[in-house]
């Protein structure tokens, strides 16, 4: 019976590692988001911005990562492209937020 205990604890644990290391993230891509100026374009509540000349990403679409990392690198309409501008891990912590903010925006 203890190694079945050990064995759910340390489930329990790594869960917790694993949503700390997520949120970290996420935290990571919000700070981004803000800092490269994505908020004087797209209004989002998550990131407390009000933007109006591009998508208002509380009543857009849902996009998942690998769409926002492309839109990153190409730009289209009027929005730049990033590319160059932001790190591998910048990318992927937007992605990774504003994909997370769309899903709990709908639900």
């Amino acid at each position: 019976m203890v190694l079945c205990a050990l064995v759910a604890l340390s489930g329990c644990a790594e869960h917790r590692q694993d949503h700390a290391i997520d949120q970290a993230l996420l935290d990571q891509g919000r700070r981004v988001f803000v800092t490269s100026g994505c908020g004087r374009c797209h209004t989002l509540s998550a990131a407390g911005t009000h933007g109006t000349t591009g998508p208002n990403f509380d009543k857009s679409e849902e996009l998942d990562p690998s769409q926002i990392r492309n839109q990153l690198h190409l730009g289209v309409g009027g929005m730049p492209s990033f590319r160059g501008r932001l790190t591998r891990r910048e990318e992927a912590a937007v992605a990774a937020f504003l994909s997370t903010a769309l899903k709990r925006g709908r639900h």
